[in-house]
């Protein structure tokens, strides 16, 4: 992260709250905040009309010039480009909902304990989610931009045919032997341009999938809004069985969206031959799906004053052969889609049917949304090709198309304008005589041993659950906040394991390895890293560590991980 300083714009008339979160900025490192004070928001509007400033810190309560909604969408007309984070005294979850719809990146309230660390999390994700913004519009328009250029080249082509027509025209035989060279040509040129086009925006999917995290947000949507649920429903807690399902479904959720990155690597790939299709009971994955994403078609849409149905048509089918993940995630981004045009429309209903056709299992989900154009339907499975404006990547139907493919399915889109959408996916029958049948997973025991290791995470959560995992399996557990300390640490005594984070200030992962490495070439060394699945299908394994580790990871991932190098 750069070290220039960040200007934030504070809003607020509350001299109390402005001292306190100048307090907390002043302790910012990287990057550094620098604190700029308005206590009237029409003061507040001239400056960030006129002023450098990369994020706003808003009280919604200031009377009497403004309350509420009403301040927020002041401030949002003046800079749609500078991220705003809402502080607020009102703990209203409705209120909430309806400034982060309107473009807000965060709302807090003020007054709670932990409030000064969400802050300063929340200043730096906000940041971060612009940054990724214009770096994919950058690229988006760099797409373009060859787009543009090698349609003139074939304009060009296309300019230098014709004055060969107008050349051959001194004779009748010349003439008609060059009109039907030049329809010939007019027609490949065509199909040269819509191969170009399309083999632009495909290849520009791989250049940017080791650059950029594709949106989270439908992985992420029932991680919220169950936590959430549990959070304000305590009573939730005394049903047994609901606390597990709500549970199971974050944690489910949760690890789908750990493998996102390495599905968006794999996109557009064909099958290998040695991989694993297992049978798969379509109506249940979609009943699973259809409750992750309850947060977002039933409670999102009835906070916005908009109702949603959800109904099911599920015939007698038999299994298909897939990837459960991928398949949910396809059932998942087909949802979202067929919801979010229903909710356009000031509400509707969402319609899935399963049924056999022949030799394969026809999903169906038809919506009674807004529908779409002939010219939006025929490019809608183009990845980046969204009609959400900034709101979406235009992966979705991308990644659908993508997953269908590789199950060897095929996909139909039905639609018009004002009447709906429906998508027909079409998944081949489970062949038990094609099967490979996977052993279930076998948990790895914990370790009769206690290691003594070093863990080297800048997280505080992320470090918390290093802990408490070791600790279960009644390891020794010694912690550093840095490279530096780590090495402090690890000079210091003697450790069988150490365990690092990659991402670090002061001294990183790979840096800190080698470092051990030099003096003990024989210590084990596991990188942790949200960039596993990208290092680990590029081949890159940073001199000096012995096992690369993917966040998020789960306890059994962990201590297989340990086990590896446990003492004999």
């Amino acid at each position: 992260m750069s070290n220039t300083p960040v200007n934030v714009l504070l809003i607020e008339n509350d001299f109390q709250q402005v001292e306190l979160l100048r307090k907390v900025l002043a302790k910012s490192i990287e990057p550094h905040f620098t604190l700029i004070h308005s206590p009237t928001l029409k003061g507040g509007l001239d400056y960030l009309r006129t002023g450098d400033v990369q994020l706003v810190l808003l009280d919604l309560g200031m009377e009497p010039e403004s309350e509420g909604i009403e301040t927020f969408e002041s401030a949002r007309a003046v800079s749609r480009d500078v991220p705003i984070i809402v502080l607020s005294g009102n703990d209203d979850e409705a209120l909430a909902v309806q400034t982060v719809h309107k473009g807000a990146q965060d709302y807090l309230v003020k007054g709670h304990d932990d409030n000064p660390h969400w802050l300063m999390r929340s200043m730096q994700y906000a940041l971060e989610r612009k940054r990724s913004q214009q770096d994919l519009k950058a690229a988006y328009d760099e797409m373009e931009k060859r787009v543009v250029e090698r349609t003139a080249e074939l304009r060009e082509a296309n300019h230098e045919l014709q004055h060969e027509v107008s050349e051959r025209k001194r004779t009748q035989e010349a003439l008609l032997q060059t009109n039907q060279r030049l329809a010939d040509a007019l027609d490949q040129l065509r199909e040269t341009q819509q191969q170009i086009i399309q083999q632009e925006r495909l290849h520009a999917l791989g250049r940017m999938a080791s650059g950029i995290a594709h949106d989270f947000n439908n992985a992420l949507a029932p991680i919220l809004g169950f936590s959430e649920l549990l959070l304000i429903r305590p009573e939730i807690f005394n049903d047994r069985d609901k606390t597990k399902s709500y549970l199971q479904m974050i944690n489910t959720a949760a690890k789908d969206s750990a493998t996102v990155v390495g599905r968006l690597r794999d996109f557009y790939r064909y099958r290998e031959q040695t991989e694993i299709s297992l049978p798969v009971v379509l109506s249940d994955l979609v009943q699973q799906v259809i409750l992750l994403t309850q947060p977002k078609w039933k409670d999102q849409a009835l906070a916005g004053g908009i109702t949603v149905t959800i109904e099911t048509d599920f015939k007698t089918a038999p299994t298909i052969s897939g990837n459960e993940s991928e398949l949910r995630e396809m059932i998942t981004n087909l949802v979202f889609n067929a919801v979010d045009a229903v909710i356009e429309k000031k509400g509707g209903t969402v319609t899935f049917r399963i049924y056999q056709k022949a030799n394969a299992v026809i999903l169906q989900i038809a919506d009674t949304g807004v529908g779409m154009s002939d010219d939006v339907r025929l490019r809608c499975l183009e990845p980046f090709f969204s009609t959400k404006s900034e709101h979406g990547t235009g992966l979705g139907l991308g990644i659908v198309y993508g997953i269908v493919r590789r199950h060897g399915g095929r996909i139909e889109i039905d639609s018009e304008v004002g009447h709906g959408t429906t998508i027909t996916v079409q998944l081949p029958i489970h062949k038990d005589e094609e099967a490979v049948v996977a052993a279930p997973p076998v948990p790895q025991a914990a370790p009769k041993g206690s290691l003594k290791i070093l863990v080297v995470e800048d997280e505080p959560l992320v470090r918390e659950v290093i802990s408490v995992y070791l600790n279960t399996d009644k390891h020794e557990v010694i912690t550093a906040v840095n490279g530096v300390e780590g090495l402090e640490k690890y000079n210091d005594g003697y450790f069988d394991i150490v365990i690092t984070d990659r991402a670090m200030p002061q001294m990183n992962g790979d840096q800190l390895a080698m470092h051990i490495k030099k003096s003990d070439p024989g210590k084990p060394v596991i990188l942790l890293t949200g960039f596993g699945d990208l290092m680990q299908g590029a081949g890159e394994q940073p001199e000096g560590v012995d096992l690369v580790l993917s966040k998020p990871f789960t306890m059994s991932q962990l201590r297989e991980a340990v086990a590896r190098y446990s003492r004999k």
